[in-house]
């Protein structure tokens, strides 16, 4: 059973371990790293009730069960212990130890990370979850691991989708002059911009109340999010835009990796690897039942988009970002897993 501390007591216990490690003299074991028991704060800003969420849960719980407690995942869900972004500063100076981030909030650890708010930039959802297991994904872990950080896996967020309290959204045109709430990320600002929308950058945790009180009219997430935060309560109409594609590395500061022995690890990746598959079959088998409980609630919806439009009217960030961020070398590794260059 996952143990839940507080930030304090897991970062003493932390250092309690890394000094033991690294000052005591004592031998490692004979699988590398250390024969100490490593306690992992892991924060994330997953909705509780997400496929995603549970089964991080649950490899938590597998974790410290097949390593007889030698690996502790402390697990603090639905941003408790700040933004995505502050959660990496966190992880950066040692108070928290692990994380499962959205990949485009990785930018400000390095800009190139943004790649994944390209507007629709898969063919479709199988070119997608393909090119997180393959070079794509390795080279967004290369980028994670020059800022100390050490990738374990990848986990589908998936399709955003758009809600608002005006009328369905069909076209690129009906974004005009709407305000709507964006994560904290440069490329998506720039995405809606190109459709005339007026962009808001807001924590997670204050768009149900902006969106009650009519500060925003409108916001943009995946449909377990979008069900689970109970926007039907506060928004009338959901169009299935399917504009970004989001996925979640989860990570361990390297240091702190480094002191788990290979066998742990390659335990830790197996399960991991193991709910990565199981959240992508979730979110799909799961997808009508979203939609059926949101519909249930009272939201209108809308699967009349004219995404090729929507595209085509969003293209224009791609050259800018290739060219002021990107490059040429990580974009090429993109496009031959996008699906549209066949």
């Amino acid at each position: 059973m996952m143990k839940k501390l507080s930030g304090i007591v897991a970062t003493l216990s932390l250092v309690f371990i890394l000094t033991a490690c690294g000052g005591s003299g004592e031998e490692s074991s004979a699988s590398g790293g250390s024969d100490e028991s490593v306690t992992l704060q892991l924060g994330h800003a997953l909705s509780p009730g997400t496929p995603a969420a549970d089964k991080i849960d649950e490899m938590a719980e597998t974790v410290e069960e097949e390593t007889d407690g030698r690996v502790v995942f402390d697990i603090y869900p639905d941003s408790q212990l700040g933004s995505e972004t502050e959660m990496l500063e966190q992880i950066q100076v040692g108070s928290m130890q692990a994380g499962a981030i959205m990949v485009g909030s990785m930018q400000t650890l390095d800009m190139k990370m943004a790649i994944e708010d390209l507007p629709y930039m898969w063919k479709d959802v199988e070119h997608a979850r393909e090119a997180y297991k393959g070079e794509f994904g390795e080279k967004l872990a290369d980028i994670a691991s020059e800022q100390g950080l050490t990738q374990i896996g990848y986990l589908e967020w998936g399709k955003r989708h758009i809600t608002n309290n005006e009328k369905p959204i069909v076209d690129p045109e009906d974004l005009e002059g709407v305000n709507i709430r964006v994560a904290e990320t440069a490329l998506r600002v720039d995405a809606f911009e190109e459709v005339g929308a007026l962009p808001t950058v807001m924590a997670f945790s204050e768009v149900y109340g902006a969106l009650q009180q009519g500060a925003l009219d409108a916001q943009e997430n995946p449909l377990s999010v979008i069900n689970a935060a109970k926007f039907y309560e506060v928004q009338d109409y959901l169009s299935l835009t399917g504009h970004f594609y989001n996925t979640v590395m989860m990570m361990v500061e390297t240091d702190t990796w480094d002191q788990i022995s290979e066998e742990d690890q390659k335990l830790i990746k197996e399960e991991t690897s193991k709910i990565s598959e199981e959240v992508t079959e979730m979110n799909d088998s799961m997808e009508e039942d979203y939609l059926a409980e949101l519909e249930e609630n009272g939201m209108q919806i809308n699967d009349d988009v004219n995404t090729e439009a929507f595209r085509e009217a969003m293209l224009p960030v791609y050259d800018k970002w290739e060219e002021e961020v990107f490059g040429k070398e990580l974009m090429d590794v993109y496009r031959e897993a996008s699906g549209w260059e066949k």
